[in-house]
């Protein structure tokens, strides 16, 4: 299991800049976002090639990036952006593509996975139609094994339901984790989500993909205050590693 952290976080700040605040903290990998200020991680802007360049700015500072955050897809505005997702992805070397995902772009997205071997995770979030492991398990029948679930387990808390039984019911499916807690301000592991049985269930389940941290995600947050907080969850989910 890897450690990582979302570049979202840091999406105010050029790839560049984003990756030596990473590696400065101590981290080796992320889940690349592509609302990075200077468009160099934006699909809609960026082909295989520069894709690749985004890889190179990652690496020079230490960090590897081990998965690509599109946010989320939807059919009507989307659709057409769909294989420059993969496009980039694949220039960037990540093996799977993380993101909200609107259902009717299923089948052509599977298409793209077989295509490209490339894993696509949907994100459980609150208020969306996957806000639990059920309709993520409803959806993917049919559905090649290249598509699976990216479980938020601070949106799992949100939307009323227990994260580490969605966790548990997600077995086999699961291809990337945003590990985050119940509430943003709060140190994580200071909320109400169970993260150590999350851990222990991840690694019983024999998760060997990204831990990506994503927390500390509230507005007018000061990178003094998400450096602190993001040094923190990694000594936090370090510290889970080393006890179990």
């Amino acid at each position: 299991m890897e450690i990582g952290v979302i570049s979202y976080l840091v999406r105010h700040h050029g790839t560049a800049d984003a990756m030596d605040f990473l590696s400065g903290l101590g981290y080796g990998a992320t889940e690349l976002d592509y609302r990075h200020v200077d468009g160099l991680t934006d699909y809609h802007q960026v082909n295989a090639g520069g894709a690749a360049e985004a890889r190179k700015l990652c690496l020079v500072h230490g960090i590897t990036p081990g998965a690509y955050c599109v946010g989320g897809l939807q059919k009507d505005r989307d659709a057409a952006y769909l294989r420059n997702v993969f496009e980039f992805a694949k220039g960037l070397e990540a093996p799977v593509i993380t993101g909200v995902l609107d259902p009717d772009l299923l089948p052509e997205l599977d298409e793209l996975c077989e295509e490209y071997k490339i894993y696509y995770a949907i994100e459980n979030h609150r208020g969306n139609v996957f806000e639990a492991a059920d309709t993520i398990l409803e959806a993917l029948e049919g559905h090649s094994l290249y598509i699976g679930a990216d479980p938020d387990t601070g949106h799992f808390a949100a939307a009323g339901v227990d994260p580490l039984e969605q966790v548990e019911k997600l077995a086999g499916r699961i291809y990337h984790v945003h590990f985050k807690d119940s509430d943003q301000r709060l140190p994580l592991g200071g909320g109400t989500v169970d993260l150590p049985a999350i851990y222990k269930e991840l690694k019983r389940q024999g998760f060997d993909r990204m831990l990506s941290i994503e927390h500390n995600e509230y507005s007018g947050i000061s990178d003094g205050d998400l450096r602190t907080a993001l040094a923190h969850d990694l000594g936090y989910v370090q510290g889970l590693i080393q006890a179990s």
